[in-house]
Order: structure tokens, then sequence, then C-alpha cells
């Protein structure tokens, strides 16, 4: 999972907002892309700390498996 990920994400729920008449179910959706948008920051301290430490490549490779590194 990358930033594009999340990115995908809210344009897909900003769409479903624009088509919402209903304000509790907007202010559902608006919800959803608020805590996708802290998830993207999230993931991007993350990716950044990874970085930043001194981690042997054996240990990076299979962080890349499992999608904890682009």
């Amino acid at each position: 999972m990358g930033v594009d990920t999340y990115e995908h994400i809210d344009t897909i729920l900003e769409s479903i907002q624009e088509d919402v008449q209903d304000p509790e179910l907007r202010f559902k959706l608006r919800t959803a892309r608020q805590l996708c948008n802290v998830m993207k920051e999230h993931y991007i301290a993350g990716q950044r700390a990874i970085e930043r430490a001194d981690v042997d490549e054996e240990t990076i490779e299979p962080l890349r498996e499992l999608g904890y590194l682009d």
C-alpha cells in the first residue's frame, strides 16, 4: 500500500460525498475522508522513520514484501 492508495480512496469518497444529499451521510463520508488522511500521514511518517533507521538489507526485503516499504 502506498500514498496513492490513500489518495484513491479519498477520491472515491469525495465523489460519493458530492452526490449525497443527506447531511448525516455527508458527515460520515467527510469523517471517513479525514480518517483516511490521518492514516496516510501515519503511513508517510512510518516510511520516513524506516528510511532514517539503520536497517540491514536482510530486514528491508521482508518489509518490502509485506508492503511496509515502497
